[in-house]
């Protein structure tokens, strides 16, 4: 089997640009060299991979089948590489912040805030990025992050910017004959998680966290209904599906207008929202903006509807 060296890369662009254009002078052309150059360039990649690459008619040149899982390949490549390079160069961009974050806390919380900041500051362009339910920190491929956790995290500098709350919330229709201030009705209600709220979690850990500070006994938490984003659990509690323990930085709005109601008192919780900027890389001062006008404009005060909401 020939192994495959620089050459044949290098030789792989000439054979991108003839495939593409099935034709050896346009490929010339746009590459600012000689037809001949073209050909020759063609004739020992076909000799170094051991199979044709076009037919030569009369008429010009034809991808063989051979040529045309190859050019499909070649083409995937360069893309990659394309992409890659686009997304370095917008990293490097002055202007350009990359900032990433769960997918809850970008739709619920992030984007209203960001929309403020870009009246202030237009020229700055975020990218924000809503990775899977858990951040993937590795890498580090984000100017800024913004992640759920203990605040402990090894290679970044931490800013605290949300002190988060464990509020159980439902729809009004729900079970809306029973009595909430009985813990009974509590362990007949199905509960709503969100099965994966930080890293080695287990399933029930926010349930188990919120009815221990609640000292509440005798609720199965590991029973309900389990999700892999928190904001599915509380779409399925709009829904009436059961009692979802809300983080209330998410649920403002579904307070204020009645889609959601809480029958009981929210906790500090056991997690809260960080900032997180590598220790390591290019500094990028447009970051450091877009931190400091997060942490000025967060509102760190509790609201005292969501901490001591009425008793249903």
């Amino acid at each position: 089997m020939t192994k495959l060296n620089a050459r044949t890369f290098s030789s792989l662009v000439y054979f991108e640009a003839c495939g593409r254009l099935l034709s050896f002078s346009a490929a010339g052309k746009e590459l600012c060299v000689t037809t001949g150059a073209i050909s020759q360039q063609i004739r020992k990649l076909e000799e170094q991979l051991g199979f044709k690459l076009f037919d030569r008619q009369p008429s010009g040149i034809v991808l063989t089948q051979e040529g045309k899982e190859m050019l499909n390949v070649t083409q995937q490549s360069i893309e990659s590489v394309e992409m890659v390079i686009r997304r370095l160069q917008a990293k490097l961009s002055d202007n350009v912040v990359r900032l990433k974050s769960t997918p809850s806390f970008v739709f619920k919380w992030l984007i209203p805030k960001l929309q403020e900041f870009n009246l202030e500051y237009p020229h700055i362009k975020v990218e924000t990025y809503a990775d899977e339910a858990l951040l993937e920190l590795a890498g580090a491929d984000f100017d800024i992050a913004i992640d759920y956790g203990d605040g402990q995290y090894e290679g970044f500098t931490t800013n605290l910017l949300v002190k988060e709350t464990l509020l159980p919330v439902m729809s009004p229709e729900y079970m809306k004959e029973a009595d909430w201030k009985q813990a009974k009705t509590l362990e007949e209600a199905s509960l709503l998680h969100d099965a994966m709220p930080w890293i080695d979690a287990e399933q029930d850990a926010e349930w188990r966290f919120w009815l221990d500070e609640t000292r509440l006994v005798g609720i199965d938490s590991t029973q309900g209904h389990f999700f892999n984003r928190s904001y599915m659990a509380i779409a399925a509690a709009e829904a009436g599906l059961g009692i979802a323990l809300a983080r209330a930085s998410q649920v403002g709005e579904e307070l204020k207008n009645g889609r959601l109601i809480a029958p009981y008192k929210g906790v500090p919780s056991c997690r809260d929202y960080y900032m997180l900027i590598p220790k390591k890389g290019r500094a990028n001062i447009h970051a450091y903006i877009l931190k400091n006008w997060l942490l000025e404009h967060v509102d760190m005060k509790e609201d005292t509807t969501i901490l001591n909401p009425s008793a249903k």
